[in-house]
């Protein structure tokens, strides 16, 4: 496999799709690792890995849109098909850098409306 950081961020993509966790944390940094979006923020890879395998039930496919890279940061223009009480599509931007060839910081954007009707307050571990 490439060390670039795109191809490294999309192995972790496609090992999140295809539900292999264990596979999907070995991208991730051991040290310094933080991931922030409106729902949820980590600093630890593991609690990170433990949620995404928890929130994956409602993901039902996800569309790359448009990627960006600069240097160790990729940028991609996402579109998520959930379903959580119905059907919804989710357009998102999620922000990747990566440094020594794993995944250091993950910053993603979005509307985040839909999902403060079902949880209350952010999840911060």
């Amino acid at each position: 496999m490439s060390a670039d950081p795109l191809s490294i961020v999309e192995a972790f993509f496609a090992a999140r799709d295809a539900f292999d966790f264990e596979r999907a944390r070995a991208f991730l940094a051991d040290q310094g690792f933080s991931f922030r979006s409106p729902i949820a923020e980590f600093d630890c890879a593991d609690h990170f890995i433990q949620y995404n395998a928890h929130a994956s039930g409602i993901i039902q496919s996800v569309q790359i849109r448009k990627v960006f890279v600069d240097g160790p940061d990729v940028c991609h223009f996402l579109t998520y098909r959930i379903q959580i009480s119905e059907k919804l599509s989710v357009d998102a931007v999620q922000w990747t850098h990566v440094e020594r060839g794993r995944i250091l910081r993950i910053e993603a954007l979005f509307d985040a409306s839909v999902y403060r009707e079902f949880f209350t307050g952010p999840v911060i571990v």
